[in-house]
């Protein structure tokens, strides 16, 4: 009996070093993410390829979760912490989780507690973007924060992201291509076959939506896409001089400046801003009024200053295989705004005496008159 006993007891012990070393050492490393934009996050996702490291968005009703997780990355910009919140974050922290923030506005969203050496490797491969910096920046967390020694590779040192003038979706995951010149990109498109002659151009730029498939689904309709980094340099440098710009899509949600409208009144080119409801489509689907209050007004009312057309809910959440949220176009929606660009380019060249024109009018309650919208 004493005997057995001992066996058990070895056998026991034996089971919490097992138990225990797993936990330390070999379990999956689980990293929370805070206030990140769901096209940033789901880029992180998409980089991640080790299967022992596990990423999710934790919203700010449910900050008790944190407790379970390795590591903890919150974008401090725009954070409205209630006193209950900043308590609970407080308390993660005494418990020994790690944070790291970025884009820090307000000194008191500055929650980061990993050690200086650390923060200022994770803020670089979290400001410099891209697929091999986010990889690196997750095996960073799992093999030096989290101090795992089994599928825990060497991160590589950070890898500056040069923008160029132009970008293009690559697909497969990888990066977006980036040219400098509208010459190189040229070339891109002709060794593509998407070069077509005299066909209208249409800059894109902004970053609220994911527009690999509305640069597809537009090229496939007959145009040359650019889509531009940083439409100011573009068009304040010249390079629009090298372009037959039949059309500009901003996806940014505000105003793109005087200059840039000055511009777009000089070339006689329309200027379009699609939406993103930032939220699941399903969700904005259900919801009776869809938009309201100070976003409403940024996404509709401030691009309307510059002279946009057709505020048009292009983007929504979809929720991935992996529980995250991807930004991506909602499919009919997609099929009916690129028609609808399509229709005003041709419009542009349609003669006067073809044209037809449409006025609304609308009636107020009660005694109001008959009105359209200045016109009448």
């Amino acid at each position: 009996m004493k005997k057995k006993l001992v066996i058990i007891s070895i056998v026991s012990a034996l089971l919490i070093i097992c138990v225990t070393a797993w936990h330390l050492w070999f379990s999956a490393t689980k990293v929370a993410f805070i206030n990140y934009q769901a096209i940033t996050l789901s880029r992180i996702a998409k980089a991640n390829n080790n299967p022992f490291i596990k990423i999710k968005n934790v919203d700010l009703e449910n900050l008790e979760e944190l407790r379970k997780y390795d590591a903890v990355c919150m974008v401090s910009m725009g954070l409205k912490l209630t006193l209950d919140q900043r308590e609970l974050l407080e308390k993660v922290q005494k418990k020994g989780v790690p944070f790291v923030c970025t884009m820090i506005t307000n000194p008191e969203n500055d929650f980061t507690s990993m050690d200086s050496l650390s923060t200022v490797k994770l803020k670089s491969y979290i400001d410099n973007g891209g697929q091999e910096n986010y990889r690196s920046m997750l095996n960073y967390i799992r093999k030096y924060i989290d101090k795992k020694i089994i599928s825990a590779p060497e991160p590589h040192e950070v890898i500056e992201q040069i923008y160029g003038l132009i970008y293009h979706p690559a697909g497969n995951e990888d990066d977006d291509l980036q040219f400098n010149s509208i010459a190189e990109y040229h070339r891109f498109l002709k060794k593509l076959g998407l070069w077509k002659e005299n066909a209208p151009g249409i800059l894109i730029t902004g970053t609220m939506g994911e527009p690999s498939e509305l640069i597809s689904s537009l090229e496939k309709t007959g145009n040359i896409v650019y889509p531009i980094n940083s439409i100011r340099s573009f068009i304040e440098s010249g390079h629009s001089d090298s372009v037959n710009v039949s059309a500009l899509i901003n996806m940014a949600h505000g105003r793109l400046g005087d200059n840039i409208v000055e511009f777009l009144k000089s070339k006689n080119i329309p200027l379009f801003a699609p939406l993103n409801v930032n939220r699941p489509v399903e969700s904005w689907e259900k919801d009776k009024m869809g938009m309201s209050g100070g976003f409403l007004s940024q996404s509709v009312v401030t691009p309307e200053i510059d002279g946009a057309l057709r505020s048009y809910v292009l983007f929504g959440h979809y929720k991935g295989n992996d529980g995250l949220q991807y930004v991506a176009a909602i499919p009919e929606r997609l099929e009916n705004f690129v028609a609808t660009i399509n229709n005003y380019i041709k419009l542009k060249s349609k003669p006067n005496k073809d044209k037809k024109v449409a006025i609304y009018y609308y009636k107020g309650p009660g005694q109001n008159a008959m009105t359209a919208g200045g016109m009448e």
